[in-house]
């Protein structure tokens, strides 16, 4: 019942919280029998809610030991299905109770029960898929060991990725991987438990990888961000794909993410040269307070139809913005004010705004519902007010995004007019910019054709044996 209640709850934060949440093959997670999750970590708490939440299963998790320190989150997570990892940086002289924690995880997945893991072990929103724990393959492995390979887990990769991550109204993307057959490491982990153990975890990471548009090393997730900012959409309009498909925006971005680690490993002064010219040209059109993409091709690429339709909801659509915006500004605003008073981690981020929102939620709506009722005595009119709260208030978010894009373009038009020089400049710079990423996409594209070298690659992840 506990289990149930909350994820009920959380399943409408979630749908209040994020503009949207696209799945992309959730058909491979198997509605029944042993199921491992394994997936990326960017967002703390967030992150195995939504897999609970988007899975169609019930699954245990496993956290970190600091979360059970209290009679009440002890009593809260073990509620919640959590099971605890002792880490050596957070209980050095408890790691021995891990044993008792795998032995419970090879009883729930004895008992076809599915399992989320997030192997990286932390969460950090750095842009970066960290080194990848053995915990899986062995929980994995160890589990069939015990039952001669009969008992048929099913481990599925998961990538996470969220536009922004510290916003609300934003959207997550969950992308479901192939399976991995643990039969194909039976042979191998008779011979050679560790060897198979290391194999399988390494086929986790480059699985993970593929998943997410997180990079190798922290000094490419800059690159990324700027290189999405000035090149991604005219990357879509090349390929004649459509700038809002979100399956053309991923793969666009993977396809970049591939290329950077190409370049910071065979031609580090290039990548150096590009980002140091990405960066300046960014520097000096955010002085301005302008946004890439008005200077880009794509920018004109709206269709007639479509601006009558963006300037008929801005017209008609401002009494709901206004109505949403004196209902909710406050329950809105409140969140971040707490954010700025207590001062969460990055990871945190999220999770704290949509704490605290829930609260403030209630209470205003609540307060607001009740003011309402005496003022009109009226139970129908009370409901109906409180019906409108959430939808006006998302509306009031896409209003201001709007007019936020038609102020963008005013400024421009001013801009030009006023400093004509100096636009041209800017103009000039982003088109030399554009030709250098252009010429150096051809040097990736015909890297194939060119004497191979030895690609260093990541690490393996060895030198990381924890949960």
């Amino acid at each position: 019942m506990f289990y149930a209640f909350f994820k009920g709850l959380f399943y409408l934060l979630f749908k209040v919280f994020y503009r949207g949440i696209h799945l992309e093959n959730r058909e491979r997670v198997p509605g029944e029998g042993p199921l491992i999750l394994v997936s990326n970590h960017p967002n703390t708490m967030m992150d195995p809610v939504m897999l609970a939440l988007v899975s169609g299963r019930n699954p245990y998790f496993l956290g970190k030991s600091t979360l059970f320190t209290t009679p009440f989150t002890r009593w809260f997570f073990g509620k919640g299905r959590v099971l605890p990892v002792y880490r050596k940086q957070d209980a050095a002289d408890e790691m021995d109770k891990n044993e008792q924690t795998f032995i419970r995880c090879y009883e729930a997945l004895e008992e076809g029960r599915a399992i989320v893991i997030m192997p990286e072990g932390l969460s950090q929103l750095d842009g970066t898929l960290h080194p990848i724990k053995t915990g899986t393959a062995r929980i994995a492995l160890g589990t069939e060991a015990r039952n001669d390979f009969k008992l048929g887990i099913t481990i599925v990769p998961v990538g996470i990725n969220y536009s922004d991550p510290t916003k609300f109204n934003q959207d997550v993307y969950c992308r479901f991987g192939q399976p991995i057959d643990i039969n194909e490491y039976r042979e191998l982990y008779e011979e050679d438990q560790v060897e198979a153990v290391y194999q399988m975890t390494d086929r986790i990471r480059v699985a993970l990888e593929k998943l997410t548009t997180t990079v190798r090393v922290p000094e490419a997730a800059s690159v990324l961000s700027n290189l999405s900012k000035i090149y991604k959409q005219d990357l879509l309009l090349d390929q004649g794909l459509r700038t809002e498909s979100k399956n053309a925006d991923f793969s666009i971005t993977r396809g970049m993410v591939d290329a950077i680690h190409w370049f910071h490993e065979r031609d580090p002064e290039h990548f150096e040269d590009l980002s140091h010219r990405m960066k300046t040209y960014l520097a000096k059109i955010e002085g301005l307070e302008l946004r890439d993409d008005l200077l880009s091709t794509s920018a004109g690429q709206k269709t007639l139809l479509r601006r009558i339709v963006g300037a008929t909801s801005v017209l008609l659509g401002f009494p709901v913005y206004l109505w949403g915006l004196v209902n909710n500004y406050i329950p809105y605003r409140l969140p971040r004010v707490v954010v700025r008073l207590l001062k969460p981690t990055v990871e945190f981020m999220s999770t704290y705004k949509l704490a605290s929102g829930f609260i403030m939620v209630l209470i205003f709506y609540a307060l607001q519902t009740w003011i309402v009722w005496q003022l009109t005595a009226s139970i129908l009119w009370s409901i109906l007010y409180l019906v409108s709260l959430i939808p006006s208030w998302k509306f009031s978010l896409y209003y201001q995004e709007t007019m936020q894009n038609y102020r963008q373009h005013i400024r421009f038009v001013t801009l030009f007019y006023r400093r004509k020089t100096l636009v041209y400049e800017i103009i000039q710079e982003r088109a030399a910019l554009l030709e250098a990423l252009d010429e150096a996409k051809q040097r990736y594209l015909d890297r194939d054709m060119v004497a191979p070298e030895a690609d260093p690659g990541p690490e393996d992840g060895r030198d990381a044996p924890g949960t």
